[in-house]
């Protein structure tokens, strides 16, 4: 059986679609994965080194930039789709899955142009353009959270959950009289207003912040600027431009303070930790306002809007949270609740199912 995973650009849609391929080949050591993506995105850097097979397209996003851009990017989106014809003409498939992002829209153009299975995996709450194109056409479509249902066919849903890869292990102890630890996560590439905004709700804060130990994922750009600025409050934390082992970090962490990406929030879930949520601000259709919301309406997150207000806001939100651990825990029970821990295995049976199907 041979599969293709198309999908990335942001870690939040490369890692499930990563969590997924090595899921598929430990429940069958002798399929066939490849993954695609594109030049422009996380994963040009990222598969090289990870030992999977891989295609790149050259291609970028159409939203949210110039109209030359666009246009651009319109052109390389139909060179793609002829990339992705070629590719599966090659390569003969058993099933296509698309991961998400513009990365995948053209494998999964080209998927329904040879008629080859197609699996979706949708890891926000609301669709993004990719998967709203393709989704009349496939044959099953994966969602990470149960609000994502509405937007599509009810006979072609499952609530999955979002494949991660790291295996999640919940645990509320804590040290008897430890010190709190905060992880600050603004997602793979970072996120400079989120970054200066907790930087400065520790300012404000002061010595009640003092003896936290904290944990912060900058990003690559901002990492100079934060470790300069916890230099000055005498602040020793502990600050990476990325975090390899998410899983790691959440276990040690009391309190994450974070954008609210899909992944990320699913992360927090399945880690059954407590979160400050800071949702980026820019997106058309709020994607990660939404994605917050699948945790605070269970009681397991603050909502914390991305404006002006955005350092003192968070102070006073920190500071009500660390002078109440007990609240800590039931809202990391509460996140827990939202958690698919075998995300992972439920797609990759979903595709196994499909593409057995198909070939009936």
């Amino acid at each position: 059986m041979k599969v293709i995973i198309a999908g990335g650009g942001t870690g939040g849609h490369l890692f499930p679609a990563v969590a997924l391929g090595e899921e598929l080949i430990r429940e069958r050591p002798d399929i066939e994965v490849l993954f695609v993506g594109t030049s422009a995105g996380l994963e040009a850097k990222w598969l090289p080194k990870s030992g999977h097979s891989y295609e790149l397209f050259e291609m970028h996003g159409i939203r949210g930039h110039s109209a030359i851009e666009r246009a651009r990017a319109s052109v390389e989106f139909i060179r793609a789709i002829g990339l992705g014809l070629s590719l599966v003409r090659r390569f003969r498939p058993s099933i296509v899955v698309s991961a998400g992002g513009y990365a995948s829209a053209s494998m999964g153009a080209a998927a329904i142009m040879t008629r080859t299975p197609l699996v979706l995996m949708e890891q926000n709450t609301r669709p993004g353009l990719a998967n709203r194109m393709l989704s009349r056409f496939a044959d099953k479509i994966c969602v990470g959270f149960s609000d994502s249902a509405a937007y599509f066919s009810s006979s072609k849903i499952a609530v999955t959950g979002n494949p991660t890869r790291f295996q999640y292990h919940p645990d509320r102890s804590r040290r008897e009289g430890g010190q709190l630890q905060i992880l600050v996560l603004g997602g793979s590439s970072g996120a400079h207003r989120l970054n200066i905004g907790v930087v400065g709700a520790f300012k404000i804060c002061g010595k009640s912040v003092i003896n936290l130990n904290v944990v912060h994922q900058t990003g690559e750009a901002d990492e100079e600027l934060v470790r300069s600025a916890y230099r000055e409050m005498g602040f020793a934390a502990e600050v990476a431009p990325f975090i390899d082992d998410v899983a790691d970090a959440l276990h040690r962490a009391d309190l994450v303070i974070a954008r609210s990406g899909a992944m990320t929030v699913t992360d927090i879930a399945l880690g059954a930790r407590a979160a400050i949520f800071v949702p980026y601000p820019f997106h058309k259709d709020l994607q990660q306002l939404h994605n917050a919301r699948v945790i605070e309406k269970r009681g397991g997150a603050i909502i914390v809007r991305d404006d002006e207000q955005l350092a003192s806001n968070l102070a006073r939100e920190l500071d009500a949270l660390i002078r109440n651990p007990a609240r800590l825990d039931e809202m990391g029970l509460r996140a827990h609740q939202a958690a698919h821990p075998d995300a992972a295995r439920h797609v990759a049976r979903i595709c196994f199912e499909v593409a057995e199907k198909a070939a009936a």
